[in-house]
């Protein structure tokens, strides 16, 4: 009787030591734990900053790629990928638009004149006008250097007609400031039709001719 009281005795110490045992082991276990799914938590956060950043960095480089750094215009590459979306549009839904290319009467004997940064100056100007010129639907952009173009969607020949006079005479009749002088500029519009263009290099050839038809004082009329 009193061997077996000791054994459950013995037994019991010992269940209670293991017992303790374990516990202080797992608070060992939590105690690690903790800076552990804290120093995670870091890692999380941090990792989050990069891939924030390198998000930015990507719509940077975006906007770089496809913006003129002096106008902040859409450039030449947004312009080709405009007007072919544009071209597949039209034809998808039978609508028409029309492309207006432009560019400064004499800028380059403005620029040996007045130098390159009034030259800058009024492209700039010319860039604004533009943009003031057309609605939010409309596309404009800087090709090269004094070269522009506008995408007029959703219009007719006549409407087209009618919006390249309202910009040369806006342009014409609004000077740019540049060091206290107003400098008045006068813009030659070759407009043409996208009606069964094929691609941008054929609309731009065709705006091409009328806009130099348009400095000869010639008239050319796109029927597309």
């Amino acid at each position: 009787m009193l061997l077996n009281l000791s054994n459950r005795f013995k037994m019991g110490e010992k269940r209670m030591k293991t017992t303790v045992a374990v516990r202080e082991k797992l608070q060992e276990v939590q105690v690690e734990r903790k800076p552990t799914v804290k120093s995670l938590l870091d890692e999380i956060s941090k990792l989050r900053e990069v891939l924030a950043d390198q998000e930015t960095q990507i719509q940077t480089l975006t906007k770089q790629a496809l913006e003129d750094a002096l106008t902040g215009l859409p450039n030449r590459r947004a312009f080709e990928t405009e007007v072919e979306k544009s071209i597949s549009y039209f034809k998808r839904y039978n609508r028409n638009g029309a492309l207006l290319l432009i560019d400064i009467d004499a800028f380059k004997g403005i620029n040996d004149t007045l130098g390159h940064l009034a030259g800058d100056a009024l492209l700039k100007h010319l860039a604004k006008q533009l943009k003031n010129q057309v609605r939010e639907t409309d596309f404009v952009a800087r090709l090269a250097g004094d070269e522009f173009c506008i995408l007029l969607r959703e219009v007719s020949q006549e409407e087209a007609i009618r919006k390249v006079d309202e910009i040369a005479m806006a342009v014409s009749l609004t000077p740019c400031t540049y060091e206290g002088k107003d400098i008045y500029l006068s813009i030659s519009v070759g407009h043409c039709m996208f009606g069964g263009a094929s691609g941008e290099q054929e609309l731009l050839d065709k705006a091409d001719r009328a806009m130099y038809a348009h400095k000869n004082d010639l008239t050319l009329i796109d029927n597309s």
